[in-house]
């Protein structure tokens, strides 16, 4: 059933606005019947959009003026970039359940779409489009074959892909049609201006309560490769997540001479997937939200994500990992090179390798020079780690223009066991000095150019962090200096002027005070700091356990001027090794990034200048390790030099700005 309730009320000024309210509840019944929709046959996300009003005020479409930019392939920001020419970009996100495998795919599994090459069975679908009339919305959620119910944005898996220049002013407006809060984080924007616009809930808003519209408003003010995803519990695991990328104008562009065609299908977005809302360990990995099951016994076709290029172009590709659970993934191509130019929205020395490692949360952009014969070609991706177990791997299609589309890739079958022959890889999850440099970690890698705030200036203040993960009685604890994190009950930016310092704590309050969280449990809302303002921070992050972490700052980008593995003997006292024999550090020309590898029993080493006053979370991007308290918060700067946020934010009800 779907209810929809409206209000209206007078403010100060004279404006009148609407209040939306509509509460979603989902049967398991594929059809909805209610309000004279009889028995017809939509998307869930058709349904809202159908019984949802569009307003307008003054002739013009003011509170949903996206409505009519719901379709993000054709948005009018979606341009080439232009110095000094900046423009306000609304966006339309309705946020639902959804599922794999739901009436829109029945032409999918229809006979007459399949073919088949050996033993296997694949999916026309270039038959299917050309025969297809209803709207786009209505577009099967494929994903591996294997039916599950998901969360998704505009009846979309993965997301759509919000693409703006820098500068750009982004409006997006969240309508929560599930029955439960929500957020989104808006991953690798600084968020200078607008610190209540990170997407954080209980830290710089309040969520986003079933039923509610809230409006994102902020600057675009980091170019790259990025991507927003639900920062509330385990909600980007199902599917809430999608592709940011902000481009700049050619001039700006360090590495546009090498590269021909920047598209937004080549955006590649990789996520190990789950089938239920209750496992913790990943059944499949998808690219794009489309792969084989490898392990599963049903009996559907399969259906691949594929990449397009024309023979002799130099293709700039996006990657982005959607990494919930232990399990970094390696990329490769078949016969193919990668040169290597960005990471996390950052420019770097280009390098080529074979083999690209991607850690939860990271980015990396690569160019393709599409010079090899017109065929089809394998992509690959590699599961490590926790997808090592069930040896989850995944692939994909290079498809050169003129090859036949109905032919699978001559290459070597897909399988876990097969090896990029002679590969250089970067971003190795071994960071072990490579004397045949068949391995790159972030200390082999340059800044393509020196960060002026960062290179070689003396840190103010320097301190040190550690994840661990702590076995206590048959149950795990993932903790950040021995603390496991719980949210406050308050949003801390919104009423940082209410004393509410005295409900944080840290390590060194809980020593000051007879604590030792080692041999007791500790759970609080761990705040570390304040840490000045418009000075240089060091920060040494830790792994105490067996198991590398991707660590992740909100507000900033750092410089990555360590990292190392200590073993396990000596990690504890890392503070005390650093200070008596300090630990290798790079300045000149260290890597920028916003989420890296913290190796198993090692560390790593960031910089930043602390120039974003606010409340920052710090935490591992393995979602089911920062949901369960692998966090912490950086408080920087004083409350009072914490920029304003409006007051149709600051209060306690969420609302459209």
């Amino acid at each position: 059933m779907i209810c929809v309730i409206r209000f209206q009320s007078d403010e100060r000024r004279g404006i009148v606005r609407l209040l939306i309210i509509f509460m979603v509840v989902f049967y398991k019944s594929e059809v909805i019947q209610c309000q004279g929709y009889g028995s017809r046959t939509l998307t869930r996300f058709a349904q809202i959009r159908e019984l949802y009003p569009k307003i307008s005020s003054h002739g013009e479409a003011r509170f949903w003026r996206m409505a009519t930019n719901e379709n993000f392939e054709v948005h009018p920001c979606k341009r080439e970039c232009v110095p000094n020419q900046h423009m306000t970009c609304y966006y339309y996100m309705v946020v639902h359940y959804d599922e794999t495998m739901g009436p829109g795919c029945e032409d999918y599994l229809n006979a007459q779409n399949r073919y088949k090459v050996g033993n296997r069975e694949y999916i026309n679908i270039k038959h299917i489009k050309s025969q297809q009339t209803q709207s786009p919305y209505d577009d099967c959620k494929y994903a591996d074959g294997v039916r599950s119910e998901i969360m998704v944005v505009n009846g979309q898996l993965p997301g759509p892909s919000i693409e703006a220049c820098a500068g750009d002013t982004i409006v997006a407006d969240i309508i929560n049609s599930m029955h439960e809060i929500t957020t989104i984080h808006w991953h690798g924007i600084h968020q200078n201006s607008s610190p209540h616009m990170d997407g954080v809930p209980w830290i710089t808003q309040y969520p986003i309560e079933p039923g509610q519209a809230y409006r994102y408003r902020f600057e675009a003010d980091h170019a790259g490769t990025h991507w927003w995803h639900s920062h509330t519990e385990h909600q980007r695991a199902f599917g809430l997540a999608g592709p940011l990328i902000i481009r700049q104008p050619r001039a700006e562009n360090f590495h546009a001479a090498s590269y021909d065609f920047d598209y937004a299908e080549h955006s590649i977005m990789i996520q190990d997937w789950m089938s239920d809302f209750d496992e913790t360990m990943p059944k499949s990995i998808l690219i794009n939200g489309l792969g084989r099951n490898v392990n599963a016994t049903y009996k559907n076709p399969t259906l691949y994500s594929k990449f397009e290029v024309a023979r002799g172009g130099r293709y700039r590709f996006r990657v982005i990992y959607n990494g919930n659970t232990n399990c970094p993934v390696s990329l490769s191509i078949d016969q193919h090179d990668l040169l290597v130019i960005a990471s996390d929205g950052n420019d770097i020395e280009p390098i080529v390798v074979q083999n690209i490692t991607l850690h939860g949360g990271e980015r990396h952009d690569f160019i393709l020079q599409a010079k090899r014969p017109v065929e089809n070609y394998w992509i690959r991706v590699k599961g490590h780690t926790f997808c090592a177990i069930n040896e989850l791997h995944q692939e994909a299609i290079l498809h050169y223009m003129g090859a036949d589309e109905m032919n699978m890739p001559k290459g070597v079958a897909p399988s876990y066991a097969y090896e990029t022959p002679n590969a250089i890889t970067f971003n190795s999850i071994d960071i072990s000095p490579s004397k045949n440099r068949r391995r790159y970690s972030f200390m082999d890698v340059k800044a393509l150019l020196p960060n002026k705030l960062v290179q070689n200036l003396k840190p103010y203040s320097t301190y040190y962090t550690s994840m661990n993960i702590v076995n206590r009685g048959g149950s795990f604890l993932f903790q950040m200096d021995d603390i496991t994190f719980s949210m406050p009950k308050v949003s801390l930016l919104q009423t940082r002027n209410l004393g509410i310092g005295k409900f944080f704590c840290n390590r060194t309050q809980h020593m000051q005070m007879g604590f030792n969280c080692q041999k007791r449990h500790c759970r609080c809302t761990n705040v570390i700091g304040p840490m000045p303002v418009f000075q240089m921070i060091e920060m040494v992050i830790s792994s105490r356990s067996n198991t590398a972490h991707p660590i992740h700052l909100h507000g900033f980008t750092f410089q990555v001027v360590g990292m190392g593995v200590l073993g396990k003997d000596k990690i504890d006292k890392v503070q005390e090794i650093d200070r008596k024999n300090p630990l290798p550090r790079r300045t000149s020309k260290a890597p920028l990034k916003d989420t890296v590898q913290v190796p198993a029993y090692g560390y790593t080493i960031i910089r930043f200048y602390a120039n974003n006053p606010g409340y920052w979370i710090l935490h591992c991007h393995i979602s089911i390790h920062s949901e369960s308290g692998m966090a912490a918060i950086i408080k920087v700067g004083d409350d009072v030099q914490m920029k304003m946020c409006p007051v149709s934010n600051c209060g306690l009800c969420n609302s459209v700005a």
